[in-house]
């Protein structure tokens, strides 16, 4: 089943970086006025860089967790095959 985390990763990361690209690449109209500073700063760049980040998170959450399962699977089916040897092992001793 697909875990939700990661199109909805892909999808912030790729919006992140297409609007920290756009801001980059249009300068602000107007400073942005923070008391009596201005500063020239865009805002698209800083939440473009924002939903990037958290695009990154969450597909790396969801290939973690895809991990970890692939250890459990992998794990479970090492005892399925060790009790499996052992139980052929009991019933081979029994038999004799």
């Amino acid at each position: 089943m697909l875990d939700v985390r990661l199109p909805i990763g892909w999808l912030f990361l790729v919006l992140g970086v297409m609007l920290a690209v756009y801001g980059y690449a249009n300068p602000p109209a107007e400073s942005l006025r923070l008391g009596q500073v201005l500063l020239p700063l865009n805002l698209d760049v800083p939440w473009g860089i924002l939903m990037a980040l958290f695009g990154i998170a969450m597909v790396s959450l969801a290939q973690i967790d895809k991990l970890k399962a692939l250890e459990k699977e992998l794990r479970d089916s090492r005892a399925e095959v060790g009790s499996g040897s052992a139980v052929a092992a009991e019933s081979e001793s029994g038999a004799t």
